[in-house]
């Protein structure tokens, strides 16, 4: 009996070894708010400094590391967001300048900074859609979120430059549009071309290559002998672009009887 005694006392001992080798480490409570309410002033204070004096680099260090201590409810944390998205912009991070500005939104959408942040996510948008004749998506999805701003604030400053963010982009979709259709005019594919400058004209209606559009396109319709259409676009020109030199050279005809129309209405 001996031998299993002291077999099973081995036994024993090499499982509480075991035992002893596998226990669970208890859990470290890692707590972010560990600053003092003095240390978070401090700290926001000197991001605020650095993004002052333009040191774009230290402020967006402090500032993520001030936001980590802060408490919740403490609304410098939106103008944190807003301070962050800025700095992304400033060194060309847009998209990272957008998920800033939006979670603002997101978690926030009441607060009046939401606004803002909204109408600068659409800012960041649109500064990746630089040139006309490249990929449009950028500027397509601007244009969308420029509408949200008006959906959702409509009565906010920020609405306002939207509306003109969006007349711009207009212009800029209606400019793609009409080197296009300067592309076929070239190579005098004209029937391509008017379907470009038609498209440009009902889609853009307001944007300010529109006059010029319009007379490529009467110029495309008289290559083609296209006489009636000639007439009805010089109809349709006269009613929104008469003042237009790009009118009086499109439609001469047109220009001339309108003019005679004015001078009899204005005659005692």
């Amino acid at each position: 009996m001996a031998p299993m005694k002291r077999f099973l006392a081995i036994g024993a001992l090499l499982l509480s070894t075991a035992c002893s080798h596998h226990r669970i480490a208890p859990r470290v409570s890692l707590n972010p708010l560990s600053a003092s309410p003095h240390t978070v002033d401090s700290l926001w204070t000197a991001a605020l400094d650095y993004y002052a004096h333009h040191k774009w680099d230290k402020s967006a260090a402090t500032l993520d590391r001030v936001m980590l201590e802060m408490s919740p409810g403490d609304r410098r944390t939106l103008q944190g967001r807003l301070l962050l998205g800025d700095l992304y912009v400033r060194e060309g991070s847009n998209l990272q300048a957008v998920r800033e500005y939006r979670r603002l939104v997101d978690e926030y959408p009441s607060d009046s900074l939401a606004a803002e942040a909204l109408l600068k996510a659409a800012d960041a948008y649109k500064g990746l859609w630089r040139r006309s004749e490249l990929d449009p998506t950028y500027g397509i999805t601007a244009q969308s979120v420029y509408s949200e701003v008006l959906s959702r604030y409509a009565s906010s400053p920020a609405a306002a430059k939207a509306r003109a963010q969006i007349a711009d982009l207009d212009n800029q979709f209606a400019i793609k549009e009409y080197k296009n259709a300067n592309f076929y005019l070239k190579y005098k594919a004209y029937d391509s071309a008017i379907l470009y400058l038609k498209d440009l004209a009902a889609n853009y209606p307001r944007a300010a290559i529109v006059p010029t559009a319009l007379a490529d396109l009467i110029g495309a319709y008289r290559k083609l002998g296209y006489l009636e259409d000639v007439r009805d676009q010089c109809t349709n020109m006269a009613r929104d672009w008469s003042a237009t030199p790009q009118f009086r050279k499109a439609c001469p005809a047109t220009a001339t009887a309108a003019v005679t129309t004015v001078e009899k209405a204005k005659a005692p």
